[in-house]
This record gives structure tokens, sequence and C-alpha cells, in this order.
């Protein structure tokens, strides 16, 4: 059994994207979310990897309430197991709390603990977006993620740069070439290129424009 490949990446698809804080700033929305590997991915991987027949989870309500899940790996005709918790969620509180205990659990061997070296990324916010948003002021929006890295996919490939995020980063090009954007400025828009974020480097242009206007920078 070799526990390493439990740390392997994941496809994108086994991904899921939680807001973790959203708004509305002049009339348009934005949001920050965070990436987790769905709890399904995850018990794929364990059988996989260790075989059905040697993980096994146990769940036990916490010390100040929410759950605890013992995640438990059968080495060497031994069970060892690791510990996590969460609290229950707002939603389907128990099935909530079940879920991301395991997922923390999950996390104590390898799995998936390279999302937490994910910056947080920036929801592009469109009408077509798969997911759902809700500001604190009940007005929903739709969303899409950030394409994730090179690095966190589990064949180290990059995912297809949109026309989108070509169009922008060009412009972004544009504003190099004249001087503007400083070398700290530019590798952060090329971070966001790198993830298709699109909404990100439409701050930084925005900023770009912004800075181009108060210095008197000429095209």
């Amino acid at each position: 059994m070799d526990l390493d490949a439990l740390k392997v990446p994941f496809e994108e698809q086994e991904i899921e994207w939680r807001l973790q804080s959203c708004g509305e700033k002049n009339g348009k929305f934005w949001g920050i979310c965070l990436a987790y590997v769905k709890n399904r991915a995850i018990q794929n991987r364990l059988d996989e990897v260790c075989g059905p027949e040697n993980w096994k989870n146990e769940f036990t309500v916490g010390p100040q309430g929410g759950i605890l899940c013992g995640l438990s790996i059968r080495c060497n005709n031994e069970w060892v197991t690791k510990w996590d918790g969460a609290e229950n969620t707002a939603v389907q509180a128990v099935k909530g709390g079940l879920s991301d205990s395991m997922k923390r659990a999950a996390v104590q061997w390898g799995i998936g603990r390279y999302l937490y070296k994910l910056e947080e990324g920036f929801a592009e916010v469109s009408p077509d977006g798969k997911l759902k948003g809700m500001t604190k002021e009940k007005k929903w929006f739709r969303w899409n993620p950030p394409k994730l890295p090179a690095w966190a996919l589990p064949d180290g490939k990059p995912s297809a740069i949109s026309e989108e995020t070509e169009s922008l980063w060009n412009e972004i090009l544009d504003f190099y070439n004249d001087g503007a954007l400083s070398d700290k400025e530019f590798e952060k828009a090329e971070f966001y290129k790198t993830n298709n974020n699109t909404e990100g480097l439409k701050r930084c242009i925005s900023f770009l424009q912004s800075k181009k206007g108060e210095n008197g920078i000429k095209n």
C-alpha cells in the first residue's frame, strides 16, 4: 500500500468551491472562494489506494458540539486512526457536519492537503455562472470558480486559457510594455492568467487605468 498516493491532486471535477465571503460594490458583485475535495472523491481515493476492506470511518459528538470523524487505515495489519472534526453546517446540519468532519480527517492522511497552498481565489461573477451566491443583503448572483494552477492538477497540466482571459492578458501586456506595471504587479496578473481568473485580471486593469490617469502615463 503506497500511502503517498493519497496525496496526489484530484481532477477538477472532483473539487468543489464555496464562497468564503461576498458582497456588492458599485453595483457589481464579488466573491472570494475556497476549494475543497468532494467527499465521494475521498472515498474513491481510499478505495483505490487502500482497498475498500482496509479503511473505515467512525463518528462521535465533538467536545463542544459538532461532529468528530475518525478515519482509520489498516497498516501492517494494525488499524491507525486519525481524528478531526467540524461544526454542523447551516444547511442539512448533520449531513454537512458528517461530510466536513470526514474531509478534515482525510487531510490528516494527506488527502487534499495541497489545496491549503492555494491562495484565496476570486469568483468569476457571470449571469451564466454554474454556482449561486447570496450577499448579506440577500441579493443573489451567479459565479464560476477560478481555474486551478498546473501544480494542483494530477497531470501537472494547466487548464486551457479562455478567450476572455487571453484578451484581458493582452491588455495587461500593453500596460507592462508601457512601463505602467511593476514586476510585483506583473507577477500577480500572471497568477490570475494562469488560474483563468478573469475577475482578477479585470481588477488589475481597472487599477492600472486609474494609476495611468494619476501619473499621466501615455500609450
